[in-house]
């Protein structure tokens, strides 16, 4: 249940992004599969089609995974210290890789890390208000 509700999210679009680029040995559904790889295209009209790469769906798997992370830190009960430090570092990572990996130094990974850093620092926020709550409620 821990990988579930005690992980952040994005350690598991991290996980998934890092296994796009480099899984293409180990897995062979990830042969020939790139961030320009087209998911789906739907014909609106003649003119105008919608196209869907692996790119866009990272990025609304980034959407989902912040509705997530901030909805358990909004709903937790107890202070869960360790899963806003675990946000931190995985924030951290994606940072790190950004500007030292250079098949992650793109919009789209830029995009993913901003998110997790969006959900560290608002579930920190979170647990302070939270916390500070508490100690009113016990306090006063």
């Amino acid at each position: 249940m821990f990988f579930i509700t005690g992980m952040s999210t994005f350690t598991w679009v991290l996980l998934a992004y890092v296994g796009l680029h480099l899984g293409h040995d180990y897995v062979g559904a990830f042969k020939g599969l790139t961030l320009d790889t087209i998911i789906l295209t739907h014909h609106i009209s003649p003119e105008r089609d919608f196209i869907l790469r692996v790119r866009e769906i990272f990025l609304i798997i980034g959407s989902f995974a912040l509705f997530i992370e901030i909805a358990k830190a909004a709903t937790a009960n107890k202070f869960g210290a360790s899963e806003t430090l675990l946000s931190f570092i995985v924030a951290i990572v994606f940072i790190v890789m950004f500007f030292m990996v250079s098949w992650a130094q793109n919009a789209t990974f830029l995009i993913l890390g901003m998110m997790s850093l969006i959900d560290a620092t608002g579930g920190f926020i979170i647990e302070l208000n939270a916390a500070r709550r508490d100690v009113n409620i016990a306090g006063g």
